[in-house]
Formats: structure tokens, sequence, C-alpha cells
């Protein structure tokens, strides 16, 4: 039972909640009531959905989770059971209750608590104090316990969240909480050409990740800014994330090597610092300005998302434009950010970015809408043909405000291409509004490169390409009644679309044909 409670917990974290639901009814967790751990996971479930509710819904599932965590301490008497029911009373109405929950956590950190950490045992002090009104303690406790443990952004966040919440069920401010965020993200890209003396950029670019807390940054490496921002990221020990458009050797002969063989060593010596290396698009001549454009939005999303998991918040610097409307890959960037609402940070330079010419054949990014409208039904082919044609209408319906730039047919699967991903997006929930309640659908997202060609057979234009290919084996795990995305799909979403839904970690998944690949299930906004 034990390693169940932990795959669940891990799901739970992960942020797949769906996922832990589904492994503990399999498990027959849902059946057990004398065992605190179990308790508590319950009661953790129950408050991640609460929060993802509104109104009496909200109140009801937080009365549901305060007594499965209450039951869990009144079995074993902990702080974290205790805490949480108290938190979750206040959340359901019961502020009297609530305080007497969190007098009770304070007793038992007085009578002292193994097999807790500092931090959190100072977090839980804090939020205790946080419910019983005593602001000002609460945060004294709470830059102690940040103290004891300085880089533990993750446990930070969680805390912050939490502390979030308990103040607007208060009515209380929160600004205060800005000062104890983890560091923020760094979405960083500029031209390739700089002055020959680097010295006031260089403090520059030092001054501003100094005031703006960085601790974590998204590019590329191409000589230049790229890997000025990178180098001057690790100076000051930050997280390094590498986002290549292409395999590193290709992407090394095209943007590094051609400006000197010193712009390679430094080249290699910031790729050996990065803690993570991610390479999209293709490595070919004609493929490698889309390719470029897509690794942009992936670095910018997961920039994004990377900050809302550490309840911090994603910046922007772009060394070279004086405006986003400037001709170029880096104005184009910060164009996206800022239409997202985001802010950003330009260092102009005095030469512009030559604006890069489009090559004849060069492929596009396209975002692919796959949909399987059985979902997992089994039907004689008549019957089958039947189903699929009664439904068609309503798919045209939906996607008239949307409508794609390319679609065809695999087997009963539809494929649909489109220009943006908000677009793939919407298409996918006006689909899900009108179908999911009338049968079997499933839905899977990916976002990739395409090219046009005119097909000889049928006269009509067409797009063809890997994007298609790795819809359909998304779509062959989707679950039946679910939409599915690629991790280039959520994070080019996460930049992109500020009001998106959530987009929850399903994990690592083997497709047909490819490398295990993370895949996340999209939900809608939570309705305010």
């Amino acid at each position: 039972m034990t390693s169940s409670v932990l795959a669940i917990t891990a799901q739970a974290r992960a942020g797949a909640l769906d996922r832990a639901w589904q492994m503990f009814r399999d498990a027959g967790l849902d059946r057990v009531s004398d065992d605190p751990a179990v308790l508590s996971l319950k009661g953790r479930l129950l408050k991640d959905e609460a929060l993802l509710l509104r109104g009496e819904a909200r109140r009801a599932h937080a009365r549901e989770a305060a007594g499965a965590y209450a039951a869990a301490a009144q079995l074993a008497p902990a702080p974290y059971p205790l805490i949480n029911a108290a938190t979750l009373a206040l959340i359901a109405g019961d502020v009297a209750g609530s305080r007497a929950l969190a007098a009770d956590v304070q007793d038992l950190l007085q009578a002292g608590v193994p097999d807790e950490t500092p931090y959190w045992l100072g977090a839980t002090e804090a939020e205790a104090r946080l419910l019983a009104g005593d602001r000002e303690s609460a945060e004294a406790a709470l830059a102690g316990a940040i103290a004891l443990a300085p880089r533990a952004w993750e446990d930070h966040a969680s805390t912050l969240r939490q502390f979030a919440v308990i103040l607007a069920e208060q009515g209380a401010a929160a600004g205060w909480l800005d000062a104890y965020r983890p560091p923020r993200s760094l979405h960083f890209a500029g031209h390739m050409r700089l002055p020959e003396d680097v010295a006031a950029l260089t403090d520059a670019i030092d001054t501003l990740l100094a005031e703006e807390r960085i601790g974590f940054g998204y590019g590329a490496l191409a000589a230049g800014a790229d890997l000025l921002i990178a180098e001057r990221l690790i100076a000051r020990g930050a997280e390094l994330h590498v986002v290549l458009p292409g395999d590193v050797a290709a992407f090394v002969d095209r943007s590094v090597r051609p400006h000197g063989e010193r712009w390679v060593a430094r080249f290699e010596a910031a790729l050996a610092e990065a803690a993570s290396v991610q390479e999209l698009g293709e490595a070919s001549p004609a493929a490698f300005m889309p390719s470029i454009r897509l690794a942009d939005l992936i670095a910018m999303g997961r920039a994004t998302m990377h900050a809302g998991l550490l309840q911090s918040e994603a910046v922007q610097l772009l060394v070279g434009p004086a405006t986003v409307d400037e001709v170029g890959q880096s104005a184009h960037a910060g164009g996206l950010w800022r239409r997202a609402g985001r802010r950003q940070h330009l260092l102009p330079l005095r030469a512009p970015a030559a604006s890069p010419g489009a090559e004849p054949s060069a492929p596009q990014i396209v975002a692919v809408l796959a949909l399987d409208l059985l979902g997992d039904a089994v039907a004689e082919c008549t019957a089958l043909q039947h189903d699929v044609a009664a439904r068609l209408p309503a798919v045209q319906q939906a996607l008239a405000a949307v409508p794609p730039i390319a679609a065809r047919w695999s087997a009963r699967r539809l494929l649909l291409g489109f220009a943006a991903t908000g677009d793939a997006y919407r298409a996918a929930g006006r689909i899900s509004a009108t179908l999911g309640s009338t049968g079997p659908l499933r839905q899977a997202l990916h976002i990739g490169l395409a090219t046009a060609i005119d097909d000889s057979v049928t006269g009509a234009p067409v797009l063809l390409g890997g994007a298609f290919d790795l819809a359909e084996r998304i779509l062959s795990v989707t679950a039946a009644g679910a939409t599915f995305a690629s991790e280039a799909f959520a994070a080019s979403l996460a930049a992109c679309e500020a009001e998106a839904g959530r987009a929850e970690l399903v994990g690592e998944i083997e497709l047909l044909g490819q490398a295990p690949t993370v895949l996340y299930a999209l939900k809608p906004p939570v309705t305010r």
C-alpha cells in the first residue's frame, strides 16, 4: 500500500489529478478508512479538486477534504494533516473551526514533531499563524523557514500557493508574498552581431538579471547575444535550459562556427553547463528558419510553465531590437511575448539584424489537431461510416470560427492543421463542447513542421510532415473523452495564450516508432 500511496502522490504533485484519482480507485484506496496515509492522500486529492472549483461545489469538496485530513490526524496526530484540515475548514466557510484546528497545530509543534524537515515545520507554523489572523508573525515564520532551505523552490511555491488561497478567503492583501517567491524564469534571444566592446552590454545584462532575480533561463546558444546572455546566467548560478532548432551539430554549423572558432569554444562550454538540452525542428537548410521560430516558441512556453510551477513570473530579455515591431526573429518572439501580456526588457543595438529570406520550399510551423470521432468504439464498417458521417456536420460547425489551413483523413481519424497554436486549441475546445456529450471522442494536439506541396494526383495543396504523424501517434494513446497534447504543444500554448486552460501532466508515454514522449491532458479554464 505504501508504494501505491507514493506513486499516487507523485502524480498529484505533477498536477496529474485525473490520473491520480484513477490510480487511487484502482488500488481500492477509496474503501480504506483506517490508514492515516491513505486518508491524507484522499484529502490532498479532494483539496486539489476543490481549488479548481467555485461556489458551493468548492466549499463542499473542501469540507470533504477537511474531513479526510481530520480523520488522518485523529488516527495519527501530525502537523501535515492537521494544518490542511484547518485551511480546508476555512475554504469550506468554517472560520471558527479553522482557528481551533490551527491552535491544535501550534500545540503539536510546541510538543515537538519528529520526521519533518525544518522547512516544513517552519512553514506549517507560519500557516497556522496566518489562519489565526496574525499576519506579521506568519510572515516572520515564513521568512525563517525559507532561510532554512533557501533553494527548495518547489516547497516554497507550494507554501505560497496555500497562503494565497488563505489570504483570498480572508479577503486580505497578498502582495507581501511577492518578496518570498522563487527566482523568476527568463526567455532570452537576440542578434548575432554584437559591438566589438561588449563590456557595457555585459554590465547591463548582469544588472537586469540581478534586479529581476533570474534563476532560470530558456533559449538557444547562437553566437552573439544568445551565448553572451547564457554565460551571464551561468556566472550568477542560474539554471540554463537550452532549446535548439535542429540537432547540436547542425546548429553549430549554421549559427555558431561561421562567426569564428572562439564562438564554438564558448558554445561548448555553455552547453556543458546546461541543466537540459532540447533539440527541435529539422536540420535541413530549408527548415532552419521555421525551426528557429518553433524553438523560440517552445523556449518561451517552457519559461512560462516553469514560472507557473514555482508561483513566480516569467520575463523576457531581447538584445538587439529597439522595438518588437522590427523585422527579425527576436522581434517576432518579442511580439508574441508582449501580446500575451508579459513583461519584457529590450537592450537595443545600433546595427539591426538582417531579415532572413524565406526559402521557396521551406517548411512551416503547423499546429495539428487529430480527431478520432469514435473514441475506443468498435463497430462494423457500415456502422462506423454512418456514425462518423452523422457527426461531421457538428465538426464543420465547430470549425467555422477557426477554420484549419489543411485537413486530411487517416483511416477513421481526421487530421487538421492550423497556422497558430491558439487556433488548434480553440478548435479542440469547440469540438469537445459540441460532440463530447454525443458519443465517443478523442483528440490529440502537437506542433511541429510541415511542408506545403501541390498534390499532383488531386490537384489540391496539402501539408506533409512529421507533425501530423506524431499527432496521430499521440491520438492512439489518448484516453476516450480526453484531449492529450505533446509537451511542445503545451509549451507553445503557454507561450501564446495567457488565458488557456490547465495542462495536466499525463507522464512519459511510449509511442509507436517514437522515443518516450511527455504528454499532457488539456483541461478547460476554471469557470469563475
